[in-house]
């Protein structure tokens, strides 16, 4: 049995989805895939602990889950710690892939509130994430801390459009991102306000711009709500560098997705743009920054469901 799962990026709204305000996100297909196994297989080492944690977390909700789970390989077409949410897409996929290993069928529902609890306790994170990988294409949420957010809008993403990823291949923490996020929140912290009203006002902007097919439009206030991100310190040196090269080589405007401090850019153009786009930032990239890495990704549907090759039995519970 095969899952794949979307991953997705965020356009507007970082830490908005539980500061209680609005984000816009788009799933991304640069998926992850989970297969399960027969036999057992080495697994890598976080993949493992991850595969361990959800197995204990599906056995405390159902009686019908043996104590063995099943072996895993999983492939990751998003970057790995890049802003993403390379994490949350495999442990959807994973409750996606156990649940129909064990013949347990749960609704987008149960999966979103399932994969939401699964991650707050471990980071006390918003559920933006969650919402737009499940629900597929263009989503506006309103944010709520400890549930996942409002879906205040779900809506198809322009197919004529794309998304250009530049990964800096720097690494980042969410978690420690949000730890000191909620510290400067709790402290009443004026430059988290003022950012938390830029990045709410640049996400219903960006969402009208979505639904109305402007592309102008959407790039100016990706373009705002980077800028909000960088003065309220959610930014790098190499990632501005980054930035900088982008638009002078391409064009493009680039905006950081997820935690922020390292990980990827994303911005937005034309399909007939992409291609030469990403070429011309490749080549930029090469002699600075050769670690660095550009895709070009298109929004993704909902989830397919699981592919229908033979899968292992279940284990006898126990």
């Amino acid at each position: 049995m095969t899952v794949s799962t979307n991953t997705r990026a965020c356009l507007a709204g970082e830490d908005l989805d539980w500061l209680g305000h609005r984000s816009v996100c788009v799933a991304v297909d640069l998926p992850t895939r989970i297969r399960l196994c027969h036999d057992d297989v080495a697994e890598d080492r976080g993949v493992s602990r991850t595969a361990n944690a959800v197995w204990r977390f599906l056995r405390q909700r159902g009686d019908r889950v043996p104590v063995r789970r099943p072996s895993v390989t999983v492939d990751a077409e998003a970057p790995l710690a890049s802003g993403l949410s390379s994490s949350s897409s495999l442990i959807i996929g994973l409750i996606r892939a156990f649940t129909a290993h064990l013949g347990l069928p749960i609704s987008d529902e149960t999966l979103l509130s399932w994969s939401f609890d699964f991650e707050y306790a471990i980071c006390h994170g918003g559920g933006m994430d969650q919402t737009a990988i499940i629900r597929g294409d263009a989503v506006l949420t309103g944010g709520r801390d400890g549930t996942p957010p409002l879906l205040l809008g779900h809506a198809p993403f322009p197919a004529e459009w794309r998304l250009i990823v530049v990964d800096s291949a720097l690494p980042k923490s969410t978690v420690g991102h949000l730890a000191e996020a909620r510290r400067r929140h709790a402290a009443g912290d004026s430059g988290l306000a003022r950012y938390v009203d830029r990045a709410d006002h640049a996400a219903a902007a960006a969402w009208s711009a979505i639904l109305a097919e402007d592309l102008p439009a959407l790039v100016s206030e990706v373009d705002r709500a980077h800028e909000a991100m960088r003065d309220v310190g959610m930014s790098h040196p190499v990632l501005e560098s980054l930035r900088d090269l982008a638009r002078r080589e391409a064009g493009l405007s680039l905006k950081i997705t997820g935690a922020g401090g390292g990980g990827a850019m994303v911005g937005v153009c034309h399909a007939s743009q992409a291609t030469a786009a990403a070429t011309r930032i490749r080549a930029a990239l090469a002699a600075r920054y050769p670690r660095a890495g550009v895709l070009i990704a298109r929004a993704a549907p909902g989830m397919p469901l699981a592919s229908a090759e033979a899968a292992p039995e279940p284990a006898a519970a126990g």
